[in-house]
C-alpha cells in the first residue's frame, strides 16, 4: 500500500539534524503489503501497530538528512524505537542500507527479548552507511523482524536524532553483546572446558595478587580455560613495526585467587628519552562466544561446541571467574615520517573493580617505510555476499584488503525489459563503486555464477537473463540448460542480452572510474575433471559437474572476452596430473587459455603452476580458506610470487551469532567501527609479512645487490615448515606452519637485511 505519508516534522535540515523528529506509527500510512496487524491498537494513552510474529514488516519516513540519497559522510543519528517487549529472543530492526545481496533490508541491531509486556525505548544508532534511499523513493525503509517466538511485536513511535559519542557506541556494543549471550545460552551446557594444564607455577612476586598479567603473541589464543605458562607471566608486550604499518600484540589476564569483576586496561604515553612516540593506539577486548564444530570422521553429523575468541570488542569492562584467563589486544599504528625510528618504553595498566597490576611494553619504530600494497602490485580481497558498507571498505584497506570479491547474486545493475530490449540502471551500483574508490579499493573480482555442483542453477548472470527475457522463466532455464542439447552451451535466447550486460556494465565502469572490473563466469570450473557429477540437490533440476563445466566456462569466457576488453579470471581448484573422461594430462591448467588471471588453491599438486602461468603471459594468484592466516598469505604464497590473493571467506554467515550453519567470516558491519576477528589481524599481518619482502626486493634492486640467498634461504625454510593442512581442497584448503613464531624470524632476517642495504 503506498499512499501520501502524513509529517509530524516537516523541517529537514541538510547537515545533521536542527532538532529530533518523531513519528508515530498511529500516523505512517506507508507500511509493507504483509508483516503487519492492519489495525491501529490502543494502550491508554499509547497507540501502536503490532508486526506480525515470525514476519518482517516495514514501514517509509521521509528522508531526515536533506536531498541526496544517503546522509552526509560520517554522520550517525539513533532511532529511539518506542516498542512492548513481548518477544522470547531479541527482535531485529532493519534498515534499507542499499549494501547486501539483492538490495534487501539489512539487520542493524536487536531489541527485546524478556518477553515482560513492558513498553521501553530502544537505542538503535544508524549511520551514513546503513541507511539509503530505496531506487525511486524519497522515504526512509525502516522494518522489524520478531523471527522467533508467538506473540506479535507492537511498535508505537519512531524518533530521530543525533547520537551521542561515546554513549552510545558503548550501548550499543554492550547490547549486541547481550543479545548473542542470551540467544547462545542454551548451548552453553554442551561445552566441556578443561583446563590446559592441570597445575600452575606463578612466580613469587604474583602468587598473592589476584591480577597476574602475561603476555602471549597474538597468534597464539587466550581463551577462558588458557593457563598461563610461567615464563608469559609478567613478561614485556613488544611491538616492532614500520613507519607506515599497523602491528598488534596482546597479553592476557589470569583471575589468581578470587573473580575478578569490571577488568579493563589502558596503555600510557610512549617514550623514547623524553619524546613521546607519535602513533594510534587502539585498545580491544576479546569477546568469547559459543562455536559449532563438526566431526567429520563420523558417518552420522556430530557437533561439538567450545568457546571461541570471537571477535574484538572497543575495550570494555570484562569479568573473569577465579582459574580462568581472558584475552585483551593493542594494535598500534604508525604515522609516516611523523612516527620517528626508536624504541619507545611505556606501561599497561590493568584495573578490576578491587585490583590493579601492570605489564611493560615496549614499541620499535623502524628506520624505513613499507612498500604499500599498491605499490608492491599486490592486492587481496575477501569473498562478499553483497555490497559491504563504506566504513567496512576503509578498515578491509586498513588490513590490506585493497580487492573485493563479490557475487552477481547480490551485485548487479538493476535490469528492465523494455518491449524485449534490455535497460540498465546503476542507481546502486554507482553509489557503491563510488564509495569503494573513495575507500581505496582498486579491483573487484566479479563472480557471475556460483559453485558448479549446483549446474545449472548456479549460473547466476544466465538464468536471471533467461528469466527476465524468455517466456516460461527460470524453470525452462533449468530444464533446458541442463539437457544433453545445450548442456555445456551459453543457451541462445540469452546470448545477446549476455553480451549486452557484459559490454554496457564495463562501459560504464570505465566512464565513471569504478575499481577495475575482473570477471569470471562461475566458480572453480575444474570440477569438470570429478568422476561423478556430484550434484548439489539444494538447486533445482541440478546435474553438478562433468565435461559441460568445462565447456561452458569456456565459452562464457570467449563471450566475456568478445564483448569487453576487461580482464576474466579463474579459481582454479585443482591441477593434479590424470585421466578423465578419457582426457589425459593436468586438469587445470586447460583454462589458461581462456583466462587473464590464474588463482589457484592446489599449488601443492604441481608446484609449476606459477611458472606455467607466467609462461602463457598471464597473471598468478592464490586463494585459500582464511584459517591459514599468516602463514598461507604470507610467507608461503610468496614463495611461488602470486601476486593476488582471494580469501573464503569475509562474511558469509549469519550476522553476530554463529553458533549454527555454516559459517565463513572474519568482519562484522556496525553503525560505529567495525568488529573484527584474530583472524583478520592475522590476514592483515600475512600481508605485512609480503610488503617486508617486497620493500627489501625494491631497495636491493634499486641499489643493484643480489639478495636471492637470503630469499632463497626464508622460501627453503616456508616449505619445509608447512604442516599437514591445504591436502583436501574443499573442507580443508589452508595451510599452515608447524611452528607459528618461523614468520617472526623469518620478517626479522627481513628487517635486517633492509637496514643493512639503506645503510649502504
Amino acid at each position: 500500500m503506498k499512499i501520501k505519508l502524513i509529517l509530524l516534522v516537516t523541517l529537514i535540515a541538510t547537515s545533521g539534524l536542527a532538532k529530533s523528529y518523531n513519528y508515530k506509527i498511529k500516523d505512517i500510512q506507508t507500511f509493507s503489503p504483509q508483516g503487519w496487524q492492519e489495525k491501529v491498537k490502543h494502550d491508554g494513552k499509547i497507540s501502536y501497530k503490532e508486526v506480525i510474529a515470525k514476519k518482517s514488516g516495514w514501514i517509509e519516513i521521509p528522508n531526515w538528512w536533506g536531498d541526496t540519497i544517503r546522509p552526509k559522510k560520517g554522520k550517525i543519528y539513533c532511532l529511539e524505537i518506542t516498542y512492548k517487549d513481548t518477544v522470547t529472543q531479541p527482535a531485529k530492526v532493519m534498515a534499507f542500507t542499499g549494501n547486501g545481496r539483492y538490495h534487501s533490508m539489512q539487520e542493524v541491531h536487536r531489541i527485546g527479548g524478556k518477553n515482560d509486556n513492558k513498553w521501553k525505548v530502544a537505542n538503535v544508532p544508524i549511520s551514513w552507511d546503513l541507511i539509503m534511499l530505496p531506487e525511486g523513493s524519497m522515504a526512509a525503509r525502516i522494518g522489524f523482524n520478531p523471527f522467533s517466538g508467538e506473540n506479535n511485536l507492537p511498535i508505537a513511535s519512531i524518533k530521530i536524532r543525533n547520537a551521542k559519542l561515546p554513549k552510545d557506541e558503548i550501548q550499543y556494543n554492550k547490547e549486541t553483546r547481550a543479545w548473542i549471550k542470551e540467544v547462545q545460552k542454551d548451548l552453553v551446557a554442551q561445552i566441556k572446558t578443561v583446563s590446559e594444564v592441570p597445575s600452575l607455577k606463578i612466580p613469587g612476586q604474583f602468587t598473592q595478587q589476584a591480577i597476574v598479567p602475561f603476555v602471549r603473541a597474538y597468534y597464539n589464543d587466550i581463551k577462558p580455560n588458557t593457563v598461563p605458562k610461567e615464563n608469559e607471566i609478567g613478561g614485556t608486550a613488544f611491538v616492532t613495526l614500520a613507519q607506515n604499518e599497523y602491528e598488534p600484540c596482546t597479553f592476557g589476564v589470569y583471575a589468581n585467587i578470587e573473580d575478578l569483576k569490571d577488568v579493563t586496561f589502558s596503555v600510557s604515553s610512549l617514550k623514547d628519552r623524553g619524546k613521546k612516540l607519535d602513533c594510534e593506539i587502539s585498545l580491544q577486548t576479546v569477546e568469547y562466544t559459543v562455536k559449532r564444530s563438526r566431526d567429520r570422521s563420523k558417518e552420522e553429523k556430530h557437533y561439538s561446541f567450545d568457546w571461541t575468541p570471537q571477535r574484538l570488542w572497543p575495550v570494555y569492562k570484562k569479568d573473569i571467574k577465579k582459574g580462568q584467563s581472558s584475552w585483551f589486544w593493542i594494535t598500534v599504528k604508525t604515522k609516516g615520517k611523523k612516527s620517528k625510528p626508536g624504541t619507545y618504553s611505556g606501561t599497561i595498566k590493568i584495573s578490576s573493580k578491587k585490583h590493579k597490576s601492570t605489564l611493560p611494553i615496549k614499541v620499535k619504530v623502524l628506520p624505513f617505510k613499507l612498500l604499500t600494497m599498491d605499490e608492491a602490485g599486490l592486492k587481496m580481497g575477501g569473498c562478499i555476499t553483497g555490497y559491504p558498507s563504506e566504513r567496512e571498505m576503509q578498515v578491509m584497506v586498513e588490513h590490506n584488503h585493497n580487492m573485493m570479491n563479490l557475487w552477481y547474486s547480490g551485485v548487479q545493475p538493476t535490469i528492465k525489459n523494455e518491449d524485449g530490449k534490455m535497460k540498465l540502471s546503476y542507481y546502486y551500483m554507482d553509489d557503491f563503486m563510488k564509495r569503494a574508490t573513495d575507500a581505496g579499493q582498486k579491483a573487484i573480482v566479479w563472480f557471475l555464477g556460483g559453485n558448479p555442483n549446483g549446474y545449472p542453477g548456479t549460473l547466476t548472470l544466465e538464468y536471471s537473463l533467461f528469466d527476465m527475457f524468455v517466456e516460461g522463466g527460470r524453470n525452462k532455464y533449468y530444464k533446458m540448460q541442463g539437457t544433453k542439447k545445450y548442456r555445456g552451451k551459453i543457451l541462445p535466447q540469452i546470448d545477446k542480452y549476455y553480451r549486452q550486460l557484459i559490454s554496457e556494465v564495463t562501459t560504464h565502469a570505465k566512464e565513471k572510474d569504478w575499481p577495475e572490473l575482473i570477471l569470471t563466469p562461475f566458480d572453480e570450473p575444474v570440477k569438470w575433471a570429478y568422476e561423478t557429477p556430484k550434484e548439489d540437490r539444494n538447486y533445482k533440476d541440478a546435474i553438478g559437474c562433468g565435461l559441460w563445466t568445462r565447456d561452458h566456462f569456456k565459452a562464457a569466457c570467449k563471450l566475456i572476452h568478445e564483448s569487453c576488453d576487461n580482464r576474466v579470471y579463474v579459481s582454479m581448484h585443482h591441477n593434479y596430473h590424470d585421466t578423465r573422461h578419457n582426457i589425459t594430462g593436468h586438469v587445470g591448467e586447460i583454462f589458461l587459455e581462456d583466462v587473464d588471471i590464474n588463482c589457484t588453491n592446489a599449488i601443492g599438486e604441481d608446484d609449476e603452476l606459477g611458472n606455467k602461468t607466467r609462461k602463457a603471459g598471464k597473471d598468478f594468484w592464490q586463494y585459500s580458506g582464511l584459517w591459514g592466516g599468516r602463514y598461507t598469505f604470507g610467507f608461503y604464497f610468496a614463495v611461488f610470487d602470486s601476486r593476488g590473493s582471494l580469501a573464503w571467506a569475509y562474511n558469509w554467515a549469519r550476522r553476530f551469532d554463529i553458533s549454527s550453519g555454516g559459517n565463513a567470516i572474519y568482519a562484522w558491519y556496525s553503525p560505529f567501527d567495525v568488529i573484527v576477528t584474530p583472524e583478520y589481524e592475522e590476514l592483515r599481518e600475512a600481508w605485512d609479512d609480503r610488503r617486508y619482502i617486497e620493500t627489501a626486493k625494491a631497495i636491493a634492486k634499486e641499489k643493484n645487490i643480489d639478495i636471492s640467498p637470503l630469499i632463497n634461504k626464508i622460501n627453503e625454510e616456508v616449505l619445509a615448515s608447512r604442516g599437514n593442512g591445504g591436502r583436501d581442497l574443499v573442507f580443508d584448503f589452508w595451510e599452515e606452519s608447524l611452528e607459528a613464531n618461523l614468520m617472526d624470524k623469518w620478517r626479522n632476517m627481513l628487517i635486517t637485511k633492509i637496514i643493512e642495504m639503506n645503510d649502504n
